[in-house]
């Protein structure tokens, strides 16, 4: 599974996206009920109120979006639902299936982040008129497996182009640690297709995580100059400042994205590690905080929480968040190490201890 990445300093827990995506997320929700793949009949009551919001995909084109959060399957399995309405009739299948795609490559960066193994995008076919009416839906269903996403209900939606081939070598070697090798793969594919979201996302991310700060900083405003309003290439960029301690910089990036998508969860938890490293922990933990409460499965803000509500001296609330934290990703180091400082403060030196060589084994070192 795609897994949000951290090569944060000390105490934070700075968000990375790791592939092409654009946050869609909005308030949480839960659909008590299976989704099914096959077109259905649904019901909907006229209103007053709008059915949905408007958001705008990095290449410009419009959507309609009614709902993103978590469903529940009936096996009490969840995945990440996104529910729009298309202008195409359902039985368009070409037209449908490329915005769909185009959805898809944006929204699969959210399921990935928050840790999810399913995702969903129902279309819907809105009718015109009578006050009450049937709309049609087609639902697209998609699963993880190791690296990669594929979608179960038409093979054809989301198969991977010769530039993507590449980008999936990349993240294997990304995955081992061998960035050299990835970067070879991600050149690849931004030579296959100059404009590759995912190619410069992610090969940004190899160069920073190299040292090479500059070359990920050039390709990240690459992107930015192709799709200006990529909210993930502003979280991104972000991090990549706040590795530098360019803290103008990155709260800079970090308004920026937010300014795109006030609903940002990375970007609110990128802010609030920024504030950390500025003293500035009351920030922090309202940032955080949001962040949570838009992702709630993203273990980073519960990290990054807890290292605010350490320096207000909260310190078993500050616990609590570093405990929610490895529940989400125990392989998350930095939480090992600040829930050891935790720990000091409150004298539990035997606990201390081990967090901290649990999190030298993860190889986690304090900059």
């Amino acid at each position: 599974m795609l897994r949000m990445n951290s090569f944060s300093k000390t105490e934070r827990s700075l968000v990375l996206a790791v592939s092409a995506g654009l946050l869609f997320a909005v308030a949480a929700q839960a659909v008590p009920r299976p989704i099914v793949p096959e077109p259905a009949l649904k019901l909907h009551f006229a209103s007053h109120q709008p059915k949905y919001t408007i958001k705008l995909l990095p290449s410009g084109k419009k959507m309609k979006l009614h709902f993103v959060g978590p469903l529940i399957f009936a096996d009490g399995d969840q995945a990440l639902l996104l529910s729009y309405e298309s202008d195409y009739k359902l039985d368009d299948t070409a037209k449908l299936n490329r915005e769909v795609e185009e959805i898809w490559s944006y929204f699969k960066q959210d399921a990935s982040l928050q840790g999810f193994k399913h995702a969903v995008i129902t279309v819907r076919e809105e009718p015109e008129g009578q006050s009450v009416r049937t709309s049609r839906v087609k639902n697209f269903l998609f699963e993880n497996k190791g690296t990669k996403w594929s979608c179960l209900t038409d093979p054809d939606v989301g198969a991977p182009t010769p530039e993507e081939e590449e980008c999936d070598k990349g993240s294997e070697f990304a995955k081992d640690g061998k960035f050299e090798q990835a970067i070879e793969h991600y050149t690849k594919a931004v030579a296959l297709n100059p404009k590759s979201i995912s190619a410069l996302l992610n090969r940004s991310t190899a160069y920073e995580t190299l040292g090479d700060h500059q070359k990920a900083l050039d390709d990240l405003s690459s992107l930015l100059s192709i799709s200006p309003n990529y909210v993930v290439a502003y979280v991104n960029r972000a991090w990549a400042h706040g590795r530098h301690k360019e803290f103008a910089e990155a709260l800079e990036d970090c308004n920026k994205a937010l300014s795109i998508d006030p609903k940002c969860a990375a970007a609110f938890n990128n802010r609030a590690a920024v504030y950390n490293d500025l003293g500035q922990y009351d920030k922090s933990l309202d940032d955080s905080s949001k962040a949570i409460d838009l992702a709630p499965h993203l273990a980073a803000a519960y990290d990054t929480r807890g290292v605010a509500r350490r320096h207000l001296k909260q310190f078993q609330l500050a616990i609590d968040d570093f405990n929610k934290a490895l529940a989400l990703n125990p392989q998350l180091g930095e939480a090992y190490y600040n829930r050891a400082q935790a720990y000091k403060a409150i004298g539990d030196t035997g606990r201390a201890t081990s967090d901290e060589a649990r999190a030298k084994e993860l190889g986690f070192k304090k900059e």
